[in-house]
């Protein structure tokens, strides 16, 4: 039975990394007909074209990346109270893109590569102030509620989202010991949002679209050595729709770490 288990996971290794033979005449070294002195024998690797070459098309099927949320307000809005109703726990504030499926296409020696994908971005906005979202009659207000008992409001929204960006690496054949810079673009589409609001004895949660731009796009970096490396994204749209959100302007950048890389 033993030696059965060992004939089969023999084959199965030949299956997947069959061996390259390179036979040469003239020696007495005889196997099964064939001249043995001048064997030379190679494995080459399943997740390498056959002869040696890096891949034109290399895929990632997940990568993560964990940060935080800056809005920016396009003027020092101010509400009742003389209280800022953007004002951030930046802390709190964070920012998770989870990407299913990445890829690199072979541009120029494996060094110059064009870089794309499909995921989800998560944002958190945590409001320092007792901050109340309110949406009446179609048109978003932000509500100063000091006395209601408000400990913690945040908004969160998901995004489905799809990077272009153009890479470069200093060092195709180590990624461990390559310098690295990306630079381009992204392409969001709202998939969901909720309210938290949390009291002393209760937790209120409202769904809904809060007017958040249903379509994003911006600007998309990331720099890094090794495996240390980080993440700015720019959006280009208003976090909110600019007619239904009372004439607040407020952009968005998200940065921080690539925790699982390409």
């Amino acid at each position: 039975m033993k030696i059965k288990w060992m004939s089969l996971l023999a084959g199965a290794f030949m299956m997947l990394c069959p061996l390259e033979i390179d036979a040469r005449p003239g020696s007495s070294h005889l196997l099964y007909g064939f001249d043995t002195s001048h064997l030379e024998l190679s494995v080459p690797s399943p997740l390498q074209p056959r002869d040696g070459t890096k891949k034109n098309v290399n895929t990632r099927y997940i990568t993560f990346e964990l940060g935080f949320d800056f809005w920016l307000p396009a003027d020092d809005y101010r509400i009742a109270g003389n209280v800022d109703p953007f004002e951030q726990r930046i802390a709190n504030s964070t920012n998770v893109n989870l990407y299913f499926m990445r890829q690199r296409f072979n541009l120029v020696n494996h060094k110059l590569n064009l870089e794309y994908g499909i995921g989800l971005n998560f944002h958190k906005i945590m409001f320092d102030n007792p901050i109340v979202m309110d949406r009446t009659d179609g048109v978003l207000s932000f509500n100063y509620e000091p006395d209601i008992g408000l400990r913690k409001s945040r908004l969160n929204s998901t995004y489905l989202t799809i990077p272009l960006l153009l890479n470069f690496e200093s060092n195709a054949q180590n990624s461990r010991r390559s310098f690295r810079v990306a630079a381009g673009v992204y392409g969001n589409t709202r998939l969901g949002s909720n309210f938290k609001q949390k009291f002393r004895r209760e937790r209120v949660k409202d769904r809904d679209s809060f007017n958040l731009s249903p379509f994003r796009w911006g600007f998309a970096g990331q720099i890094g050595y090794g495996p240390v490396n980080f993440y700015v994204n720019y959006s280009m749209t208003d976090v909110f729709e600019s007619s239904k959100n009372s004439g607040y302007e407020i952009g968005m950048v998200s940065a921080g770490f690539i925790l699982i890389p390409f």
